[in-house]
């Protein structure tokens, strides 16, 4: 057993937390989860001071939020440093609209959606085949709508250097069937999605547009989210190609079809 002498001996060496300057608590919080710096925050007042402290999330922001800021739709507002953190946790919209950026709440990682808009669709400005037009389920002022096509073409792309770095993130295509008038032509048809990442490597997989809008009926409905394929980021040298590309087409059975909505992209961060 210990004894008294040896007690004393280890008391007198233990560390009080609460003797620690608080900008050395605020250093030590920075080498935890943000969920814990949520919850040590309640431990005490000098907690609660370096939980809160902007050196802190200064360390956990990404630096590409400060040239976010600017681009957004409506003027980003904050106090501290924290602040802005969960404020872009919630998203905002970027560049007049057409994009959305947020933070993961859990990791700080990086998340994007591009809007229809900002995707290249084959005949997407002529109105015998698209519609632009707004839906109140919408995440933009504006969607496109598929009104009849035989060759279905949508591409898009993202600069890597966007992103947290070495990060695995997936690509999903956000979706959703019309309903009246009817949607047509997509019953056994196989859709392509493809994702291409800057070193030239492919992935794809071919997606029943029916089943997975039964599905999501079976759960409450709303928006489709179709995973195109998925990457990790890395480290960007000065020679490198940065763009991750994604496709999601039907050139090859060509029949007629209609009724899709097409919402954007998102290119997410995988749960960890």
């Amino acid at each position: 057993m210990e004894n008294s002498s040896e007690r004393l001996r280890r008391q007198k060496h233990a560390i009080n937390m609460e003797e620690l300057p608080e900008n050395c608590i605020s250093t030590i919080l920075s080498f935890t989860t943000i969920r814990d710096i949520c919850i040590l925050s309640a431990v005490s007042k000098l907690f609660r001071s370096a939980a809160y402290d902007d050196s802190l999330w200064n360390k956990i922001l990404p630096q590409q939020c400060y040239q976010i800021l600017p681009r957004a739709v409506d003027p980003v507002t904050f106090s501290s440093k924290r602040e802005l953190y969960f404020r872009l946790c919630d998203s905002i919209l970027i560049d007049k609209g057409t994009k959305m950026f947020w933070l993961e709440p859990s990791t700080a990682k990086i998340g994007y959606m591009l809007s229809a808009r900002e995707l290249s669709i084959s005949w997407g400005e002529n109105q015998r085949y698209w519609h632009w037009g707004a839906r109140n389920d919408s995440r933009f002022e504006e969607l496109a709508e598929l009104l009849l096509v035989c060759w279905l073409e949508v591409q898009g792309q993202i600069d890597s250097r966007l992103l947290s770095e070495n990060t695995d993130y997936r690509v999903l295509f956000v979706l959703k069937l019309r309903v009246d008038p009817p949607h047509y032509g997509w019953g056994d048809l196989p859709i392509r999605f493809s994702v291409t990442t800057p070193d030239g490597k492919q992935l794809e997989s071919r997606q029943l547009l029916m089943e997975r809008q039964r599905e999501r009926r079976r759960i409450g409905g709303g928006w489709m989210e179709v995973v195109a394929g998925e990457f990790t980021t890395r480290v960007a040298e000065n020679d490198d190609n940065f763009h991750i590309k994604f496709c999601m087409e039907e050139v090859e059975k060509q029949n007629r079809k209609g009724g899709l909505f097409i919402d954007g992209v998102k290119i997410e961060p995988k749960a960890t």
